[in-house]
């Protein structure tokens, strides 16, 4: 199999990491761009290398991806999972991540490589697995979000971070499809500031103003992707059957499918779905990873979610090219667009984990979501509510009546008007100026940085092209600047340590260019 240049690129950054001394590798690339590829590569080599092979997985759907794409490459290999075992026959096993909790001891050889996929998920089993496998043996984590939203890092688990290009790149080079957003209109929508799952008073009644959907599914569906292939994701199963059931009534052929859905037919639905039989799929969690049909081509959310990982997961199941298709239309109906932005934007991982967030002065406030109406709900449990009732259904949100609107990305300074141009050089400069003369002076002009922060985020430039265009030229590290970077974006505390080995590592490179 050949690798693109991306693909090629990663797979060199991972053994780079092993050379350089670090035992478990963590692997991010955006969804559809390839992560199978790489790993079956990498087991290739290390089989050819005599050395035994595991690739854990979280689902059968992945396990049987993996396992195509090694027959793909010639790579024999066994399965482990509910209706095979080990083999000594085989030195490439792909595992059920299930199966091995339930055969931790009945392991024959425990693999000189182990590759877990998806590795954002099943934090606990694989702190497990770490410890239950001998000293030699090296781990990658693979995954398209390196952040969990429990605020656990998989620094915990993984020693370093090897990123891929970021999305915008990869949609460049044609690699992945172009994005067309539909969202509610932002003006006059309360924003929400939360601190975990507690708000003050103030907050409570624009928490629940958010678990609206603004508009009507089928009426934008028909409207902005009608006839396309299609994935609904919906916040229960009770709510996928709904929504599968009024797409059937008004003409088109959509089936709910959940992780409770007998495997047959989930593969029955999928294949629907790849052949074109059915126009769409109205999903609870099942498709939010792993799913592989580059015919889709629409993805309607109807799912809330604080998490930046799953919003990653349910966009990039669109983003796969296929003949004929130019673009993947995303229609936001539950204003997910305002918590995390345009999915061009560029974005830090959490990959250190995120700060416990501190505790309201007025504890009595405590959220939680309700299983039965699905908004949050103050009381303490379910014990004596009015929702509480054998076999009734999920209530549905509250529709409000509007017209979503297309959402565009950020613009590069070189694709903006001459005169905006210089605007935004203009404050640039300014803003640098003064953040440079606070440097040279040993201080930190918070609000320069701030400015120069705010033109990246609206340029689509990372936070950390405000250091490097403020440290250009200088040989040693500016600790400062980078926690004060960190405090201004909100990062976790490890951000600036993680950085610094980054920048070290870029200065040593380019010393050891010089002297060549």
């Amino acid at each position: 199999m050949q690798l693109r240049p991306y693909q090629s690129d990663l797979y060199t950054a991972v053994r780079d990491a092993f050379a350089a001394g670090h035992r478990r590798v963590c692997m991010q690339l955006a969804t559809g761009a390839g992560k199978t590829a790489i790993f079956s590569t990498m087991t290739a080599s290390s089989k050819a290398r005599r050395n035994r092979v595991w690739i854990v997985v979280p689902r059968d759907e992945l396990l049987t991806q993996a396992s195509e794409t090694l027959a793909r490459l010639g790579v024999d290999h066994g399965r482990i999972d509910a209706r095979h075992a080990e083999s000594t026959a085989f030195a490439v096993h792909v595992v059920s991540r299930q199966t091995l909790i339930r055969r931790w001891a009945k392991i024959k050889h425990w693999p000189d490589f182990l590759i877990v996929d998806e590795c954002h998920l099943g934090y606990r089993f694989q702190a497990d697995l770490q410890a239950r496998a001998p000293e030699g043996t090296k781990f990658v984590g693979v995954t398209a979000s390196p952040e969990r939203l429990d605020g656990l890092g998989l620094s915990d688990l993984y020693d370093v971070l090897v990123e891929g290009p970021p999305l915008t790149t990869l949609i460049e080079q044609g690699y992945l499809v172009p994005i067309t957003y539909y969202a509610p209109p932002l003006d006059g929508l309360e924003g929400v500031h939360r601190r975990g799952y507690e708000y003050d008073e103030a907050d409570l009644a624009a928490l629940l103003e958010r678990r609206k959907v603004y508009g009507s599914a089928i009426d934008h569906y028909q409207r902005h992707a009608d006839g396309r292939s299609a994935l609904v994701f919906c916040r229960s199963v009770a709510a996928a059957e709904d929504v599968a059931h009024r797409f059937s009534v008004a003409g088109y052929r959509f089936e709910p499918i959940s992780g409770g859905t007998p495997r047959a037919q989930r593969v029955a639905l999928v294949d629907g779905l790849r052949s074109g039989e059915l126009a769409g799929l109205a999903s609870c969690e099942l498709t939010t990873y792993g799913l592989d049909v580059p015919r889709v081509s629409c993805l309607i959310l109807l799912r809330p979610t604080t998490s930046k990982a799953l919003q990653v997961q349910m966009i990039g199941r669109g983003l796969r090219t296929a003949p004929g298709k130019t673009d993947c239309v995303v229609i936001d109906h539950v204003n997910m667009i305002e918590e995390f932005k345009h999915p061009y934007k560029p974005h830090e991982w959490a990959f250190f984990g995120r700060e416990k967030r501190k505790r309201q002065p007025d504890p009595s406030i405590r959220l939680r979501l309700c299983p039965y109406t699905f908004l949050y709900c103050e009381r303490p449990s379910c014990v004596g509510c009015e929702h509480n009732t054998a076999g009734r259904k999920s209530r549905a949100e509250a529709v409000v009546d509007c017209q979503l609107q297309q959402v565009e990305p950020p613009v590069k300074l070189a694709d903006r008007p001459h005169e905006e141009q210089r605007e935004y050089q203009d404050r640039l400069l300014d803003a640098e100026a003064r953040a440079r003369a606070a440097l040279d002076a040993g201080r930190i002009d918070a609000g320069a940085i701030g400015e120069m922060l705010a033109i990246a985020r609206q340029i689509g430039r990372q936070p950390m092209w405000v250091y490097w265009r403020l440290c250009e030229g200088r040989l040693t590290i500016n600790v400062t600047l980078l926690h004060e970077i960190a405090r201004q974006c909100g990062y976790a505390r490890g951000w600036p340590w993680y950085k610094q080995k980054e920048i070290a590592a870029k200065l040593a490179a380019k010393a050891n260019r010089r002297t060549e």
